[in-house]
């Protein structure tokens, strides 16, 4: 099970990350997401508990913990989200437009092709 681990301390180490959920179960990884140009940790991490019992029961003794002087967020980790390749413009692999795709103006709208701008406002 992957944890999502919050408002960690920007000196923690991943050694003290995993210290911290050995008394649950068997900790399969432990990363402590880091600024790519900096190399400053950026305040979160995530832990992979090597069953699904082992990281409920982590979360339920670790959220809201203090370690290392902070409070810290513990939860089950999301899965990550799709995401477009760069220059994509929002379009699935199928090659449909987010949203939708069968546009149909609304009902009385005239589509007479030369639409200006009369430059005020709301016309």
């Amino acid at each position: 099970m992957n944890i999502h681990v919050g408002n960690l301390p920007k000196t923690a180490k991943k050694e003290a990350l995993a210290g911290l959920f050995k008394p649950f179960g068997n900790v399969v990884t432990a990363t402590i997401a880091r600024d790519k140009k900096t190399g400053n940790s950026r305040g979160f991490g995530y832990v992979e508990m090597s069953t699904r019992h082992e990281g409920e029961e982590a979360i339920a003794n670790l959220n809201d913990r203090e370690f290392e002087g902070q409070k810290l967020q513990v939860g089950e980790a999301q899965g990550s989200r799709e995401k477009s390749a760069p220059g994509s413009k929002g379009r699935n692999s199928s090659g449909q437009q987010r949203g939708g795709g069968n546009f149909q103006a609304r009902a009385g709208a005239r589509n007479t092709g030369s639409m200006r701008r009369s430059g005020r406002r709301g016309a």
